[in-house]
């Protein structure tokens, strides 16, 4: 009797471990194609990429990292609902996971569901642990400017290049914010800054262009129109400028 009680003892021990094993190894069978996913991803091989991340959801499907991962790469492919449906799935499983929140407001911003991005970037900038918020800035700059809230926009530009002043798009974007709303001497700054960081920044040398004009500066105005003939002759925007400086001269 104490021979079968001993063994029936082993029996539930055994069966507790198995139960108690089987998940981590599910766990550790989804890493695995997780990690090659990260590799494939990485390369830019997004269609192995998908194939080694859909194996890992479906090996355990509440990792918010595999989720995050996938998304991103249904959107890298161009799949924006399947890349919805999963950076949300990736942010109902961790609430504060802010690279998922910017990540999926920018998926609204490619839909153009401006107040939807807001929520997502705002979320993202709750975290105070999350480690490049300029990041989420600048793309809560990019959903005002898309809603038509051009003073908003230039604040979360301006919060942007006060984080990384070597941002030189968001510098274009700050200028551009500015002259959608008459500040055109700040614009002006905004533009030369992009163009110092970046001296081939054809888009801001036009942009500046523009608002010199409208500052009656025509000998800077040429000066800049110029400098975009130069970077890019065969671009629409060089087309445009030799207008303007045929108009200048």
């Amino acid at each position: 009797m104490r021979i079968l009680r001993a063994a029936m003892v082993v029996a539930v021990l055994f069966a507790f471990t198995s139960c108690v094993a089987a998940p981590e190894r599910k766990k550790e069978d989804a890493s695995i194609h997780y990690r090659m996913g990260e590799v494939f991803f990485a390369e830019r091989n997004y269609s192995s990429a998908l194939a080694e991340l859909t194996r890992a959801v479906e090996i355990y499907p509440d990792d918010p990292a595999s989720r995050h991962l996938l998304g991103m790469t249904y959107f890298a492919k161009g799949m924006l609902p399947e890349a919805g449906t999963h950076l949300k799935k990736a942010v109902e499983l961790k609430p504060d996971y802010a690279e998922a929140h910017v990540n999926l407001g920018v998926v609204y911003l490619e839909l153009r569901d401006w107040d939807t991005a807001i929520l997502h970037f705002n979320a993202a900038l709750a975290n105070i642990f999350y480690r490049t918020p300029d990041i989420a800035h600048y793309n809560l700059g990019a959903a005002y400017y898309g809603k038509g809230d051009f003073a908003r926009a230039a604040e979360s530009f301006k919060k942007t290049v006060e984080i990384d002043p070597q941002y030189a798009a968001a510098y274009n974007n700050l200028g551009q914010s500015y002259d959608r709303i008459n500040r055109l001497d700040e614009a002006v700054e905004a533009y030369r800054k992009a163009v110092s960081i970046e001296p081939l920044y054809t888009n801001a040398y036009y942009n500046l262009g523009t608002v010199l004009i409208r500052k009656k500066d025509r000998k800077e105005a040429l000066k800049a129109f110029t400098r975009v003939i130069e970077l890019a002759p065969e671009s629409d925007k060089a087309k445009s400028a030799r207008e303007y400086v045929d108009l200048l001269k």
